[in-house]
């Protein structure tokens, strides 16, 4: 079994590349666009649409298993899970939502929309007094939030973002992450999915 996901922030380079075969890269979806599109601007490679995990030894297994969105940067593969106003961080099914992410991922990042004064009604985001956050940080995820103008479009609107806190770098069990890599390889990149179970990674094809 995959040891439990944790341990310290590492980062390797990527460089970015042309698809090989255009035939194989999905269609965005509209989904998530304002998310999608703030990545887009910082350099991450994002994925299409919404994809589910790998499902070896996850930690619960009657929920958590598609991620809103997906994306590559540096070497590592992030997670993110957004949730509305609509949404409630302090459930328990957030909690279970990162823990079978960082099965699969190296970064888990939840993404909150915060109403106009900054703030949610159902908990606290201050990173040192909210109980909900430091459960939040216990298990290793990034916390960013999102601010949209009144009467906004969801999916369509850019909105403010702010990244409160960093993400650390998880242990995906490496046949979920080799899932979550064919996945990038095929349908973002549009490199052919090598049949030998020893196949390179994306940084190698990259090179």
């Amino acid at each position: 079994m995959a040891p439990t996901p944790r341990g310290c922030l590492r980062n390797s380079e990527g460089m970015s590349f042309l698809p090989l075969n255009k035939r194989l890269v999905r269609k965005r979806t509209l989904k998530y666009g304002f998310l999608k599109s703030y990545l887009d601007g910082r350099g991450y490679s994002v994925y299409p649409t919404e994809i589910v995990v790998g499902h070896k030894d996850l930690p619960v297994t009657n929920q958590g298993f598609l991620v809103d969105v997906t994306a590559f940067k540096d070497g590592g593969y992030y997670a993110f899970e957004y949730k509305s106003l609509r949404d409630s961080i302090g459930s328990q099914r957030l909690l279970n939502q990162i823990c079978n992410y960082s099965f699969s991922f190296d970064y888990v990042v939840v993404v909150a929309e915060v109403n106009e004064n900054g703030k949610r009604r159902e908990a606290s985001i201050d990173p040192k007094r909210g109980s909900h956050m430091q459960q939040i940080i216990s298990l290793g995820a990034g916390f960013w939030t999102v601010q949209f103008p009144k009467g906004h479009i969801y999916h369509t609107d850019p909105g403010v973002f702010v990244e409160v806190l960093e993400a650390k770098l998880q242990h995906p069990n490496p046949e979920n992450k080799r899932y979550i890599e064919q996945k990038f390889k095929r349908y973002v990149f549009g490199l052919p999915v090598p049949e030998d179970p020893n196949q390179k990674t994306i940084e190698i094809w990259m090179r």
